[in-house]
């Protein structure tokens, strides 16, 4: 009972303080939602009055509750890391902050492109949608920045037993590919060049292969130049069954000169490094 008591208190005492301000958060949103509402038409004998809301203020505020939720997770590590130096908490943040960081890279970032379309396209006439609405974004992108650097810093302090180096690469450039696939649609929206996004991907994708090769190779990293090629392999994948039906002539030919020009580059390396790649298989063995 005692050992119980001893991780639960601890638990509910975290999700206590995270859930207050959680509430908070909602209710300033709530209240403003409910402040801003126009009144169209006066009650009458007849008929009631009916009113205009500003549903931005509700996207807004699950914007600010993944923000702050991505704080939580980042000041409660580094208290750790600092402070408490606890390793089973330290599995507790690592725990937290994967699922924190699944939630922004899924659910986060699609309320993000809600409010850049409700920017873009406005749904009432009576409230006018500021440009905060892109700003916020990049709020939300930096916390998630911290988020990453404190996972980092929690790998490399020596609270975790098993050594999470290569979990920790591929959680870092994931979460890197995510955010800028969303960053480049992102953009492709705001100048109105959305149909472009199957072709912008598809050369994104390819790039960030050609990098993960360079990073494999100058860091002797194996995991990340078979992710390289994993990832190429998906965007050729991308590219022959779903991307080549939409694209012009002009696109297909930008997109396959680009492709293989990203070939002869990775081809190019890893002839030149070939050496490394058979050092480290003999370290292996």
């Amino acid at each position: 009972m005692r050992q119980i008591l001893s991780y639960s208190i601890p638990a509910i005492l975290v999700f206590v303080i995270y859930m207050t301000f959680r509430i908070e958060i909602s209710k300033n949103f709530n209240n403003l939602f409910e402040l801003n509402k126009i009144t169209l038409n006066p009650k009458t004998k007849f008929y009631d009055s009916s009113s205009e809301y500003n549903y931005n203020y509700l996207i807004l505020k699950t914007a600010w509750l993944y923000i702050y939720t991505l704080f939580f997770a980042s000041a409660l590590s580094y208290l750790n890391i600092k402070k408490l130096k606890n390793s089973e908490l330290a599995m507790a943040n690592l725990l937290i902050n994967l699922m924190v960081i699944v939630a922004f890279l899924t659910f986060g970032l699609y309320n993000l492109s809600e409010l850049r379309d409700a920017y873009l396209l406005p749904e009432s006439k009576y409230f006018s949608i500021g440009s905060f609405n892109i700003g916020i974004r990049y709020i939300a992108i930096a916390f998630f920045a911290l988020l990453i650097v404190q996972c980092h810093k929690l790998q490399r302090s020596g609270l975790l037993k098993k050594d999470l180096k290569m979990m920790f690469d591929f959680l870092l450039y994931v979460s890197l590919l995510w955010i800028i696939s969303s960053e480049l649609i992102n953009i492709l929206e705001l100048s109105h060049s959305e149909g472009s996004y199957k072709l912008g991907l598809s050369i994104l994708w390819g790039i960030f292969s050609l990098f993960l090769i360079s990073m494999g190779l100058a860091k002797n990293k194996k995991h990340l130049r078979i992710g390289a090629m994993v990832l190429f392999g998906i965007t050729l994948i991308k590219l022959f069954f779903y991307d080549i039906y939409s694209l012009s002539t002009i696109s297909k030919t930008i997109v396959f000169v680009s492709l293989g020009v990203l070939l002869l580059i990775i081809s190019f390396l890893y002839n030149k490094y070939k050496h490394l790649i058979i050092d480290d298989a003999k370290v292996e063995n």
